[in-house]
């Protein structure tokens, strides 16, 4: 989700980058504690009939079910903040409950390129690439690709042209 938080002027905007995130943390928790019960219920059962092997595996299993839906959290929290203004393009990411800092880059307006690499479809976007001498980044990969195209828009309108790519090639040297 792409959604322009603030503009202070024509060349200066801060732009926040969110994943869609269907389901809240506590729908979430929800899902994930009656799978736990469906799962506890069936081999508590198995277990009564008998068949006690079962729990070991049935805890396993809810242990990586329990890691995976941490791992979904923890990537569907995640932020990723272009504050623009007149001489710099800073990137911030953050990522979980409590927004802990990933990475944070700043770029030079005048040399900043962004790259955009184009998918299957013409009008479509596959992925947007800040570069400049202070290195390249990936913005927004979690977007769709009309995101992306409204993060070029939105890019654009702040004077901050975009550069379209076929695809990236491999440049031995």
């Amino acid at each position: 989700m792409v959604t322009e938080v603030g503009r202070t002027s024509q060349r200066s905007a801060c732009i926040l980058l969110q994943p869609n995130q269907s389901l809240s943390f506590s729908g979430n928790l929800w899902v994930f504690v009656s799978l736990v019960a469906v799962s506890l219920g069936i081999s508590l059962a198995f277990a009564l009939a008998g068949a006690w092997m079962i729990l070991p595996f049935a805890g396993l299993e809810l242990l990586l079910l329990a890691v995976l839906f941490g791992y979904v959290y923890m990537e569907s929290t995640r932020r990723e903040v272009i504050r623009i203004n007149g001489e710099r393009v800073v990137l911030d990411c953050c990522k979980g409950h409590r927004q802990q800092s990933v990475y944070h880059q700043e770029f030079s307006r005048g040399s900043l390129a962004v790259l955009v690499r184009m998918g299957s479809s013409a009008t479509e976007p596959a992925s947007v690439s800040f570069a400049g001498p202070e290195g390249c980044l990936e913005v927004g990969d979690f977007l769709t690709d009309a995101e992306r195209a409204n993060l070029i828009r939105k890019l654009n309108e702040c004077g901050i042209c975009a550069r379209k790519e076929k695809g990236y090639q491999l440049q031995e040297f």
